[in-house]
């Protein structure tokens, strides 16, 4: 019997892929998967390290399974963002680590545990299709994340991502298709593009953004069925990238457009490129040219200086544009970007009472657009099937998302059903009923 593997994934979607390419990279050299730490020979930790309260969970992790580690022996190997941004002080902080591995040396994991050792590479890698092409799927069933760029050139005030993931590194088109085809192969249905910034797509490959082009060859392939566009840049969603997922029939009418405030100062402060004025003309143009939109954005609340008339100008803008999704953050200011060392820190406590005050505002915005979707019929793949995927809500027998909820950061369609749903599969469901983020409704 091979060694066992014990693998927990922390932070965003792009550290899932990575944990996705190194759980493959395991189970080739004959690694299996256990869900319980305490009988693994290997437990793999990637980390995110984007901001402190990522950080404080990290160290708590790490230390948890350092106690852990007094019950039985196994070999500790931290990854991740955290160790690109701590580097070998991680391991002076928490000397139970036994090896590390940084963004940029995910390919070289095995020779980590072998070694024993820190692979903490500074300059960027691109990781090539065999890295991704194996990945195990941690998702779906129906559904994965397609990777479709690594790092970042926006350098906003507030973010640390370039300096830990690096430049920005497009994927060539051809290999994102094949991989496209590998996972339709394995009964994906839905693929949610991701990358820091997905809009900038193919900028660095030709001087010429190709997310357009990329969406129109994913739309050609075969078995899937629902392309999803996340994470894209306000100042980089042009004409041609709103044309194609309004006019390619397997994009889904839904956008990620992280707009981070609404204010002319803030969002010079914060590096966005982009002004409030610009900002209303933008969610006004997606509007029209987009007819059905889900629009999700996210906000950043107590940016240094950020006063109490340019908060409240920002839940106007928000009354007004009615965002379908919403998330909201208070400022955390971390050491090495350009936000933490702004005169006018504003107190972590009005932070986020402002944050608090805003998402009270869209949990009232949430529930009347779920109220409007009452009688209604939509597609739904099923996510979780069964009673015991829907403990929330008594009598409904599956779980699974409509076009309008991207996976893990929506809500959900809960679903009752006179014969067994399988998770992977599309279902038509007449809306009934609605929460403050979730519907539920029958099987048609």
């Amino acid at each position: 019997m091979g060694k066992s593997v014990h693998v927990i994934s922390l932070g965003c979607p792009k550290n899932r892929v990575d944990s996705e390419a190194m759980i493959g990279q395991l189970g080739a050299e004959g690694y299996r998967l256990t869900a319980d730490p305490l009988r693994a020979d290997v437990v793999v930790v990637n980390t995110c390290g984007f901001l402190r309260a990522s950080v404080d969970e990290a160290l708590a992790e790490i230390a948890a399974l350092a106690l852990l580690k007094r019950k039985r022996e196994f070999q500790l190997v931290v990854a991740g963002c955290l160790v690109q941004r701590m580097g070998e002080r991680l391991r002076r902080q928490a000397p139970a680590i036994d090896a590390l591995v940084g963004v940029h040396s995910c390919d070289r994991l095995m020779a980590a545990i072998e070694g024993g050792r820190g692979i903490v590479e500074r300059g960027p890698t691109d990781y090539g299709g065999d890295y991704y092409g194996r990945r195990a799927l941690t998702t779906g069933p129906g559904w994965a994340y397609l990777r479709i760029a690594d790092g970042c050139d926006n350098r906003c005030g507030y973010c640390l991502i370039p300096s830990i993931r690096g430049r920005f590194r497009s994927r060539p088109v051809g290999e994102l298709v094949a991989e496209a085809r590998s996972l339709a192969a394995r009964g994906v249905r839905e693929l949610d593009l991701i990358a820091q910034d997905t809009t900038d797509y193919g900028v660095d490959l030709g001087g010429t953004r190709l997310l357009p082009r990329l969406l129109r060859r994913l739309d050609a392939v075969d078995g899937i069925e629902w392309i999803r566009v996340l994470y894209t840049h306000p100042a980089h969603l042009d004409d041609r990238a709103i044309a194609a997922v309004a006019g390619l029939p397997k994009v889904v009418k839904y956008l990620d457009v992280p707009l981070q405030h609404v204010s002319d100062r803030i969002l010079k402060a914060q590096r966005r490129r982009i002004d409030g004025a610009g900002t209303r003309a933008l969610i006004a143009r997606l509007r029209e040219r987009i007819p059905g939109l889900a629009l999700r954005t996210t906000f950043i609340t107590g940016l240094p200086g950020e006063t109490d008339a340019e908060f409240e100008a920002l839940l106007e803008f928000v009354r007004d544009a009615r965002f379908e999704k919403l998330g909201a953050f208070a400022f955390s200011p971390e050491p090495g970007t350009r936000a933490a060392r702004m005169k006018g820190q504003v107190p972590a406590g009005v932070a986020r009472e402002r944050q608090d005050e805003l998402m009270r505002l869209q949990r009232k915005i949430s529930a009347a657009a779920g109220r409007a979707r009452i009688g209604t019929t939509c597609r739904v793949l099923v996510d979780a099937a069964g009673a015991a995927g829907t403990p929330r809500r008594a009598g409904y027998h599956s779980t699974g998302r409509s076009a309008a909820e991207a996976p893990e950061v929506d809500g959900a369609v809960f679903i009752r059903s006179k014969r067994r749903l399988t998770a992977g599969d599309f279902v038509p469901v007449r809306i009934g009923c609605s929460w403050e983020y979730d519907v539920g409704g029958t099987a048609v």
